[in-house]
């Protein structure tokens, strides 16, 4: 086998992957408060240089135990023989490594909607709305009035208070910077809002919503409603149109090389391996 065929292969496959997210990100461009994913990898160099010294570390032998070296075996021949390997080396490295989707949170623009319904959350904080799986995390503030008057999303779900669904009745009613809900009949209820220590711990369900894995904060942090505004989508159209060139570019790159690789391989098999 030819490492550098995988090596190639294994380079198309990152880059349509990355191909992905760009697409979905730029899917959502214009979906209210949509936070935009990041692909996260890692290049040869970057394994390369974290293998580069380790060869006592990584040698190894099939049955002796991890953290014996070559010098320290018995010439008894206690454990079995057979060559030392390294993991990182010997194995077939593939030349990149994946780590995950980072999600983005920077906040999006904000747009004036004049719609007493639409609320913009400015800050590190969260919505929270009721969903049929339980509580749910948002920061797109479009809602609208049921036909009871409670205040829900454009999925259906309840938007919460600190006492359950907020029901306001109709369109007369306003909110302050603190999440405080008023109609003409007074105070109805505060808006409930959530952080996060670290908004890593959250993870993208679809339709704008999150789900935690770690509970929230007792208190959120420092934050602000307006009423009559939409946060909008953090995507950079422009940045990801650049990213999607540079990743085709690196797919042509890694085609050819996998082309090359080929042709190779089949001359070593056709010609110079050929008996005469």
């Amino acid at each position: 086998m030819v490492r550098g065929l995988y090596i190639a292969g294994q380079g198309m496959l990152l880059q349509r992957r990355r191909m992905e997210t760009i697409s979905h990100n730029i899917a959502n461009a214009d979906t209210t408060a949509f936070k935009k994913d990041h692909f996260i990898s890692h290049s040869f160099d970057d394994v390369l240089v974290r293998r580069i010294n380790d060869h006592r570390t990584a040698m190894r032998r099939p049955g002796v135990p991890d953290g014996v070296y070559p010098e320290e075996v018995p010439q008894s021949g206690r454990w079995p023989a057979g060559p030392w390997f390294a993991p990182g080396v010997g194995p077939m490295r593939l030349g990149v490594q994946v780590d995950h989707l980072y999600t983005d949170f920077a906040m999006g623009n904000l747009e004036g909607t004049e719609r007493p319904t639409d609320l913009a959350l400015i800050g590190d904080a969260f919505f929270v709305v009721s969903t049929e799986n339980g509580e749910r995390f948002t920061k797109a503030g479009a809602f609208y009035l049921d036909n009871l008057g409670y205040l829900v999303d454009g999925n259906g779900n309840f938007l919460l208070g600190e006492n359950g669904p907020i029901n306001v009745g109709g369109l007369n009613f306003r909110v302050d910077q603190q999440g405080g809900v008023w109609n003409d009949d007074g105070f109805i209820d505060t808006i409930r809002v959530v952080s996060f220590e670290d908004n890593t711990t959250l993870r993208r369900e679809g339709l704008n919503l999150f789900f935690a894995t770690e509970d929230p904060l007792p208190e959120p942090h420092e934050f602000r409603i307006a009423q009559g505004f939409i946060e909008m989508s953090n995507v950079d159209i422009g940045r990801e149109m650049v990213d999607m060139i540079a990743m085709f570019r690196t797919y042509e790159t890694n085609q050819r090389m996998l082309q090359m690789i080929d042709e190779t391989v089949g001359r070593a098999v056709n010609d110079i391996g050929r008996l005469r």
